[in-house]
């Protein structure tokens, strides 16, 4: 545990810093505050890739390799599952509806992927387990800070995209801008984490692997 918190430390604080960025540019406005994100640059789901990555490179160093054979192929599974139920629960819902009516079906959407998303997160763990592991330790506090991030621009009724929900932007009152936020990050976006980390780092394990 020791080893895999020390390997997290400085990724850790790199995404702190992304996210704080994030936040300062949206509230000075020189960066889009439109839900979802738009796709920012900078943002911290690109960096699971990145770290994934990394880990993935520190821990074949320490004698760590997936369990599965063809293990990048088998990571391939639970990211296309993502990608496709993020793309067909999203995809008929009307971007400017924000209507009591759109937010309950947003909410129940969401559900379904998060469901969706633990699954695929729980298979990760099968096909490499350290690094999964390793993924879910970075996903923790980096999601916990974006829940922080949450409440303190919803305190301040600056206009982010972290208070805002599902294409048309639907934003609520406190208390269930914090409860939809945290089903968001705590159940899909740490399973994304651990799905993109283990997908690039299966790449990587593969690829060291192959020399060794």
């Amino acid at each position: 545990m020791k080893a895999t918190l020390r390997l997290i430390f400085w990724p850790t604080v790199i995404t702190l810093l992304v996210s704080l960025l994030r936040l300062y540019f949206q509230v000075q406005g020189s960066m889009s505050s439109r839900s979802g994100g738009s796709l920012a640059v900078l943002g911290i789901s690109w960096l699971v890739f990145i770290f994934g990555a990394w880990f993935a490179w520190r821990l074949s160093k320490q004698g760590s390799r997936p369990a599965l054979r063809r293990a990048a192929l088998w990571a391939l599974i639970p990211m296309i599952a993502l990608v496709l139920a993020v793309m067909l629960g999203f995809g008929n819902i009307d971007q400017t509806d924000q209507s009591d009516a759109a937010y309950e079906s947003l909410r129940s959407t969401v559900g379904i992927i998060v469901i969706l998303a633990l699954i695929a997160a729980a298979f990760c763990f099968v096909i490499w387990p350290r690094l999964a592991f390793t993924m879910l330790l970075y996903a923790l506090p980096a999601r916990l800070t974006v829940l922080a991030i949450t409440y303190l621009a919803k305190q301040q009724d600056w206009d982010t995209h972290y208070t805002k929900f599902g294409p048309g932007g639907i934003e609520r009152e406190m208390g269930e801008t914090m409860y939809a936020a945290s089903v968001a990050q705590m159940g899909f976006w740490v399973c994304f984490t651990v799905v993109g980390g283990v997908l690039v780092g299966t790449i990587v394990g593969s690829a060291r692997s192959s020399k060794d």
